[in-house]
C-alpha cells in the first residue's frame, strides 16, 4: 500500500537514525529551503521535520508581540531539549509542507524513508538549524555543538537605521570615513540627527515661519546638509549649463559612459536661449550667494574633521536661505535662467575643486538635491520613495516612533549612477560570516545585477525607475522605451557584466576597483559592530549586500540584508541561488572535516584585507 514502509525501509531508517544520532548529524529547517535540505541529506544528515511558523502562529492566535515571544519560547524548548513530547498535529503539518517542497526536487521516490527517519528522531535535538527568522529561537539556550545560521544582535548592521548609526563610529576603529562608501544618512525622529540634516526648529506660534509653495522654511541655524547641498547644486548647475554638448543636467548630468546613453536628449535652458518651461529669470547674485556659502563652509573646515558636524555662525539669514532654496528649485524644476551665468563658470569650478578634498560624496550629488526616504527596518524595498523637497520627509516626523527608535531614515540619493544602456542597476553580493572574534568573512565571487524596468531619469521619482530591488521591479512590465539590449529578465550575472565591461574597454575595472571596493566596504561595516554582535562560535550568517556604482565605477553600499532571498525568480538566480546555498554548506560543514576542501565560489579574506582588522 502507498505510504506504508517496507521492512527494509524500517531497517534503513533505524540505521540512519542511529548513525545520525551518534555522529550528531541531525538538522532542522524552519522555512522554505529545499536546496539546504537536499545538500545535507546528500551528506548523510537526517532531518527532524519541524512545523512551519505560520501554522504555529495560527494555532496560537493573532500575530501579537506576546505570541511571538510564546513561539520563540516554544521553538527554543523544542530544539534544545531531548525530553519533549511528540506533537502529532505539528508533525502532520510538517510532513505536508515537506511534501510540497520535495515535489519541486523529485524527492518523492525516497520520501517514505526520510519521513520514517524523521519520526524516529523527534526526541533528538538537531545539531544544524537553518531558519529564515533570526528571532525564532533564543541562541543563548543552544547547546555548545548546535549550529544555527544567525547571530544574536546582527540587526546592528542589517537594519538601515542601525547600520547608519554604527557606521558613524568607523573612525574610532580604523582611520577611515564611512562617507567614502556609504551615502550620508540620517535618522528621522532623532533630534540630533534631524539637526545634522536640517539644523532648524519649527515654531508654529510665531510669524517668522515662511511658506514657499509646499516647502516650509522655518528659522535656520548653522550649516546643514540639505541647504549646503542646495548651494553646491547651484554651482554645479552653472557648470553643466555652460556645456552645450551635455544632455539635461537634471536628467543625465555628467554621465561619463556616453556610449550607454542612447535615449533622446532633453533640452535645458542656457544663456543662449534654449527651450524652457518658464520665461523666469534669476539674478546673478544667486550664484554669488551660493559661492559665499561654500567659501564660509571651507573656512569652517579648518577647525573641523567632519563637515556634517560643523557648528559655526550662519552665513545667511532666514530670508536669504529661503530665497536661495526657492531659486535652486526654480533652476531645476521650472528651468529658470540666470543671465550671465557663464561669467561665473571658473569661480564655480574652483570652489567645487576645493570642496572635493573635504566632501567625499561631492560627485554623487548631481544638481537636484534628491534624497531617498526608507523605513528603518523593512526589507524588499517596501515603503521607499525619493523626494527632493525638505518638507516631504519632515512630514514623516509626525508619524514616527519616539526618540531613540526611529521609523525612517533619510539618505542622500546617488544622482549620477553608472548606467547600462541608459538603465539603472544595482549589485547583490553575498558574504558569509563564520566568526566574530576575530572576524572571519567569506565573500562569494559570483554576484548578480538587478536592472530597473524603466529608463533612468530624474524627472520622474517613481520607485519603478529608481529601485532595482527585484521585489519591486517584478510588479512592473519593462517599458517599451527601455533599451532592447537590457535583459528581458532584468538581471545579469557578474560574469555577464564583466563581459560587457570588456566590450566597453574596461576589462580590469571589476577586479581592480568594483569587487575589491565592495569587499572593503563590508569589512569596514562589520568592524563597527564587532563588539555588539553576540559572537557564538557555532553560529554563522549568510548575508546579502546591495551596492550601487557611481559613474566612476565606485561602489556605494546601500544596505545589508539579514536573510537574502533565495528565490529562483530568473534564470540568473535559478543558477546562482542554489550554488551559494550549496557552497555555504561546504564552508560550514565540509570544512570542519577538511580545511582544504572545495568551497565553491567562496573566498576568504586576503592578508591585505585582514590588515584592516589588525
Amino acid at each position: 500500500m502507498p505510504g506504508v514502509p517496507l521492512n527494509n525501509d524500517i531497517d534503513y531508517g533505524n540505521q540512519t537514525r542511529v548513525s545520525a544520532g551518534a555522529e550528531k548529524k541531525i538538522f532542522t529547517i524552519i522555512g522554505y529551503y529545499p536546496v539546504i535540505r537536499a545538500s545535507l541529506r546528500k551528506r548523510g544528515w537526517a532531518e527532524r521535520i519541524f512545523p512551519p511558523l505560520k501554522k504555529l502562529e495560527q494555532r496560537i492566535g493573532v500575530n501579537s508581540d506576546f505570541n511571538r515571544l510564546s513561539i520563540r519560547k516554544w521553538v527554543t524548548k523544542q530544539l534544545t531539549r531531548r525530553d519533549k513530547k511528540r506533537d502529532s498535529q505539528a508533525d502532520d503539518e510538517s510532513l505536508k509542507l515537506q511534501e510540497e517542497e520535495e515535489s519541486h526536487f523529485n524527492f518523492n521516490c525516497i520520501n517514505n524513508i526520510h519521513h520514517l527517519v524523521s519520526n524516529m528522531i523527534t526526541k533528538e535535538i538537531p545539531y544544524f538549524i537553518w531558519t529564515v527568522r533570526r528571532n525564532v529561537i533564543n541562541c543563548r539556550c543552544l547547546h555548545r555543538d548546535q549550529m544555527i545560521n544567525h547571530y544574536g544582535k546582527n540587526a546592528s548592521f542589517t537594519t538601515k537605521a542601525r547600520l547608519c548609526r554604527n557606521l558613524r563610529n568607523l573612525p574610532s576603529y580604523l582611520d577611515e570615513n564611512a562617507d567614502t562608501f556609504f551615502p550620508r544618512c540620517y535618522l528621522v525622529s532623532d533630534e540630533k540627527e534631524e539637526r545634522r540634516l536640517c539644523r532648524s526648529k519649527f515654531n508654529k506660534d510665531t510669524d517668522l515661519q515662511l511658506k514657499l509653495g509646499e516647502l516650509q522654511v522655518p528659522e535656520v541655524s548653522n550649516y546643514d546638509d540639505f541647504r549646503l547641498t542646495s548651494a553646491i547644486c547651484i554651482l554645479k548647475w552653472v557648470i553643466y549649463n555652460s556645456a552645450s554638448d551635455l544632455s539635461s543636467p537634471s536628467t543625465r548630468a555628467g554621465q561619463r559612459e556616453k556610449e550607454d546613453t542612447e535615449g533622446t536628449k532633453e533640452a535645458f535652458v542656457t544663456d543662449s536661449g534654449k527651450p524652457s518651461k518658464t520665461d523666469g529669470q534669476l539674478p546673478a547674485t544667486v550664484i554669488g550667494t551660493a559661492i559665499r556659502v561654500c567659501e564660509d563652509f571651507l573656512q569652517s573646515m579648518e577647525q573641523a574633521e567632519n563637515y556634517i558636524e560643523v557648528d559655526v555662525p550662519p552665513t545667511l539669514s532666514k530670508m536669504e536661505w529661503a530665497d536661495l532654496i526657492r531659486q535652486h528649485y526654480d533652476l531645476v524644476h521650472n528651468q529658470a535662467t540666470i543671465p550671465g551665468s557663464r561669467n561665473y563658470v571658473i569661480d564655480c569650478r574652483n570652489i567645487l575643486n576645493r570642496l572635493k578634498s573635504v566632501h567625499p560624496q561631492l560627485e554623487i550629488d548631481g544638481i537636484r538635491n534628491i534624497w531617498i526616504v526608507k523605513p528603518a527596518a523593512k526589507s524588499r524595498g517596501r515603503g521607499i520613495k525619493c523626494v527632493d523637497r525638505l518638507d516631504e520627509f519632515r512630514k514623516l516626523k509626525d508619524f514616527d516612533l519616539p526618540l531613540g527608535n526611529p521609523k525612517w531614515v533619510v539618505q542622500k540619493y546617488i544622482e549620477k549612477p553608472l548606467l547600462i544602456y541608459d538603465t539603472k542597476f544595482d549589485i547583490r553580493l553575498w558574504f558569509l560570516v563564520t566568526d566574530w572574534n576575530p572576524i572571519d568573512i567569506w565573500f562569494y565571487k559570483d554576484c548578480y545585477l538587478r536592472f530597473s524596468t524603466q529608463p533612468f531619469t530624474l524627472e520622474n521619482l517613481d520607485s519603478s525607475v529608481h529601485l532595482c530591488n527585484n521585489a519591486i521591479q517584478k510588479r512592473f512590465k519593462p517599458s517599451t522605451k527601455r533599451n532592447p539590449l537590457v535583459p528581458k529578465e532584468s538581471m545579469w550575472s557578474s560574469g555577464q557584466f564583466q563581459d560587457y565591461l570588456k566590450i566597453k574597454g574596461h576589462s580590469s575595472i571589476w577586479q581592480e576597483i568594483v569587487y575589491p571596493s565592495m569587499k572593503k566596504a563590508i569589512i569596514y561595516s562589520l568592524v563597527t559592530v564587532q563588539a555588539i554582535v553576540q559572537a557564538r562560535k557555532n553560529n554563522f550568517g549568510l548575508y546579502g549586500a546591495d551596492f550601487l556604482l557611481g559613474e566612476d565605477f565606485k561602489p556605494w553600499l546601500i544596505e545589508i540584508n539579514l536573510s537574502p532571498s533565495m528565490s529562483p525568480s530568473t534564470s540568473v538566480t535559478a543558477l546562482l541561488c542554489p550554488n551559494v546555498q550549496e557552497d555555504t554548506i561546504k564552508v560550514i560543514i565540509d570544512r570542519k572535516q577538511n580545511s582544504k576542501c572545495n568551497i565553491g565560489q567562496f573566498e576568504g579574506m586576503s592578508k591585505q584585507e585582514r590588515k584592516y582588522l589588525s
